[in-house]
């Protein structure tokens, strides 16, 4: 059954500046089959009508360790892409954790990548948490490309007529200025692995941003509250899907833990967007405002 359009008062994370929101289908903290992915509309009224319906698959923050190299929600990930068709697969960063993780984070890398089902590719950037040796091991899976500080052009066919999707990719230390240079598209999408980029992306004009790096939180006391971040973010701005202007900001909670071992009221994510060609609830939006967390 289709959920109901909330009104403001049933939505209070919906500013009247943002307009209504519909709640995802699969809300937060209530994951369906195959989890831990979660299918999400992806609206902007600058996208393509040939890449309405495009289906974008989101990795982030898998944060592989030597001394736990398969940790349960590496098993149930493999599971899910197997039974997850996408357009394209994107990944934004910290596969691993610590040095010394590199050759057991770049072998479950690969068995993501023998693992996903995308009809256009693969696409990655590297996080804080990775190390070079880490890029080198892992600039030899096959069918995975790394983007560092550039743009390319994906040429797309869904059966609606033939277009590129410029691809933006920032590498790290994060530098969309650098990374956009090429970029020469009214339509573009970002992957970045620090969500503060998107006051760059704002000033850019880049339409979507794709992030992670904040695990949502991983421990929550509260659904709303999120104690530490881990960026410049405030909590309640660190998990979930913001508008600042004309860019849409894309913050997964990722699928692994850092620091501590464990998640607590904050389950792992990968996101399934599926982009849109919508207007905006109101033609304007100067400040950080949420469409819808998670």
């Amino acid at each position: 059954m289709t959920p109901a359009l909330p009104t403001l008062s049933t939505c209070p994370e919906a500013p009247p500046h943002i307009g209504l929101c519909r709640r995802p289908e699969w809300g937060f903290r209530a994951p369906r089959p195959p989890a831990p992915i979660e299918p999400f509309d992806l609206v902007h009224p600058s996208v393509p009508p040939e890449l309405d319906g495009l289906r974008i698959l989101h990795l982030s923050d898998t944060h592989i360790e030597r001394l736990y190299p398969s940790p349960p929600h590496h098993a149930r990930l493999i599971d899910a892409l197997r039974a997850t068709p996408a357009d394209l697969v994107v990944l934004t960063g910290d596969y691993m954790t610590s040095p010394g993780d590199e050759a057991a984070a770049v072998r479950a890398l690969g068995e993501l990548a023998a693992a996903w089902r995308s009809r256009f590719g693969a696409f990655a950037v590297l996080g804080n948490h990775d190390t070079p040796r880490f890029f080198h091991a892992a600039s030899r899976i096959p069918g995975l490309r790394w983007l560092n500080h550039e743009s390319v052009k994906i040429p797309i066919d869904l059966g609606q007529g033939k277009r590129d999707l410029a691809l933006i990719g920032s590498g790290f230390p994060e530098s969309l200025l650098a990374s956009t240079c090429r970029a020469n598209d009214p339509f573009a999408v970002a992957l970045v692995h620090y969500p503060s980029e998107i006051f760059a992306a704002s000033e850019l004009k880049i339409p979507i941003v794709l992030s992670g790096h904040t695990h949502g939180g991983q421990v929550r006391s509260h659904a709303s509250f999120i104690p530490h971040t881990s960026c410049d973010l405030p909590g309640n701005r660190a998990s979930g899907v913001f508008r600042l202007r004309d860019t849409v900001l894309c913050i997964s909670r990722g699928l692994g833990a850092a620091v501590l071992p464990f998640r607590f009221n904050c389950p792992a994510q990968a996101p399934l967007y599926t982009l849109r060609r919508r207007a905006f609830g109101s033609p304007t939006c100067e400040v950080l405002a949420p469409i819808y967390r998670w």
